[in-house]
């Protein structure tokens, strides 16, 4: 018999623990291509959603008072309680009741330096739009080579008229004392307006600004203008804008030693471009680049997607749908040089990951795999053969590759109700969603020659379906339309969120950079505080 008894210890006694904190979502919704006049992407509007912070602040607090109602009613199961209401994207106001339409600066460098846009950029450029009461220190948080900001020029000229009025009160008042009148009136030049003064503070370190909403010259603007590296142009709305573009290419930029490719005229950029007719219209009377999607549209200029050898790729589609030997395999795509080419470009970057350097098309094949060939070659049917350009520059490329990522991605949240066999459809719908700008037949008929699925057929000509609704929600996505978004994915999409739609967009980004480019961009992070590098 033991003489001594082990003695129990009786676990400490612990405070029920609330839920953890949510953080925010990613507040990051969809960008679009900025292309210059050899059709090479040179960077994207970047779009976001406001109100994510707020969101996980309510649903916090939310969660405290549920916390509260259960301690209440373990103590009593009969006490009345009221319930908070649900916290959801629709609902979201402010402390005044008001519906949030701003995103902060928080919310956005939250998003550029923690959940991956940054590196989602690749070699480009993230265009970002700010307010005037944005134009501070805190800006110094953005990587200067990397993001220019975008102003509209209403909030610039707003700025100067409230700095002006309270001026004007303030000159009144002066009225009543003599001696600090003379003291005002021989101060000098008249002042410079506090919003010029910050843009030339910020421009002198490095920053780049984009002047949006002219249209047209007004007296005071050369003074703007020489703060600014490029200019937004809606030419929608500008009445004489071969006058307008003339005039802001005449105003000399500052000298700044740092310029790499040494220009010293104001770059012009057409936003709103999304016909072939815009773009021609857009080049034509000067302007150095072009924001939009004009480049899915069919065009005998823009695009080279015709004549046998993109028939050849379809025939080739076909065949590796069928499932080929490999023999057969390699001999088709020897004879299909548009696949040849890029084929051996990507083998040779799967190739560092596996140590396995292919020598000709038999080894590629083999390090990438058939179903890699399939969705490359599916992929390649939008790629320019005759344009030396990097695929990640490509705009068709890139918008397609992206698309057909994000909807295989975003398929997986669906749920065993969503109605899909396999994502491999989800990427077979956006690898093959533009097909039709790219020959002159209709959609159906050209998918006929695939043997494909009638859901897949009709997502892409109907939109119809799940694979439809998915189709889209990226197209909504791609050009930031908010409310689009919203609807359907509290509509047909329910399982999927704003921030799952955020996060997938980014991994698919993330997939097609990575697929695509042998080293990843810099850490532009590390230099933040200090810009002083010319953007490319």
């Amino acid at each position: 018999m033991a003489l001594f008894k082990k003695k129990s210890v009786a676990a400490p006694i612990q405070a029920p623990r609330g839920p953890e904190k949510i953080v925010p979502e990613n507040p990051y919704l969809g960008r679009e291509p900025i292309i210059n006049r050899e059709q090479t992407i040179i960077g994207y509007e970047l779009f976001f959603r406001p109100g994510t912070t707020l969101k996980a602040k309510r649903l916090n607090d939310r969660n405290d008072v549920m916390v509260q109602i259960a301690k209440r009613l373990a103590e009593d199961p009969k006490a009345e309680v009221n319930y908070p209401e649900e916290v959801t994207d629709a609902n979201l106001r402010d402390d005044d009741g008001k519906e949030v339409t701003q995103v902060t600066l928080s919310e956005i460098l939250y998003s550029l330096k923690t959940k991956g846009v940054t590196q989602s950029l690749g070699q480009h450029l993230g265009f970002i739009n700010i307010r005037a009461d944005q134009l501070g220190d805190e800006l110094r948080g953005f990587p200067a080579i990397k993001f220019p900001l975008q102003i509209d020029l209403a909030e610039i000229l707003g700025a100067i008229e409230a700095e002006a009025a309270i001026a004007k009160e303030a000159e009144q008042d002066l009225e009543t004392n003599a001696e600090a009148k003379k003291d005002f009136e021989d101060s000098g030049e008249p002042r410079v307006p506090e919003i010029i003064e910050k843009l030339e503070r910020l421009r002198s370190v490095g920053y780049k600004f984009v002047l949006t909403g002219l249209t047209e010259v007004f007296d005071g603007l050369d003074d703007i203008l020489t703060k600014f590296r490029y200019v937004k142009l809606d030419l929608q709305k500008v009445t004489k804008p071969f006058s307008l573009i003339d005039y802001c290419k005449g105003i000399p930029l500052p000298r700044d030693e740092k310029s790499k490719d040494g220009s010293k005229t104001l770059q012009i950029i057409a936003s709103n471009v999304h016909t072939p007719e815009e773009y021609h219209h857009a080049r034509d009377i000067g302007c150095d680049a072009f924001e939009g999607f004009y480049f899915v549209k069919s065009d005998p200029e823009l695009s080279l997607h015709r004549g046998d050898e993109y028939r050849k790729l379809l025939e080739l589609l076909t065949l590796l749908l069928s499932s080929p030997e490999l023999k057969e395999l390699v001999t088709a795509v020897e004879a299909n040089p548009v696949v040849s080419k890029h084929l051996m470009v990507i083998a040779e970057i799967d190739s560092r990951r596996k140590r396995e350097k292919p020598e000709n098309i038999r080894d590629a094949a083999v390090i990438s795999g058939i179903k890699r060939i399939t969705r490359w070659t599916q992929l390649l049917l939008y790629a320019d053969t005759k344009a030396k350009v990097a695929l990640d520059a490509t705009p068709l490329l890139q918008l397609v590759c992206v698309r057909a990522f994000f909807m295989e991605s975003l398929s997986t949240k669906l749920g065993a109700g969503g109605g899909l066999g396999s994502s491999d459809l989800a990427f077979l719908v956006g690898g093959l969603s533009l097909i039709d700008n790219l020959f002159d037949e209709p959609a159906r008929e050209l998918l006929s020659h695939f043997n494909l699925p009638s859901v897949v057929v009709d997502a892409i000509v109907d939109r119809s379906g799940i694979l439809g609704q998915l189709l889209s929600l990226a197209e909504a996505a791609e050009v930031g339309d908010l409310e689009k978004c919203r609807h359907l994915c509290s509509d047909e999409l329910k399982t999927v969120s704003l921030d799952d739609v955020a996060q997938d967009s980014l991994l698919a980004i993330k997939n097609f950079v990575a697929q695509t480019q042998f080293a990843p961009e810099e850490d532009v992070w590390d230099a933040a505080d200090s810009p002083n590098e010319e953007l490319a």
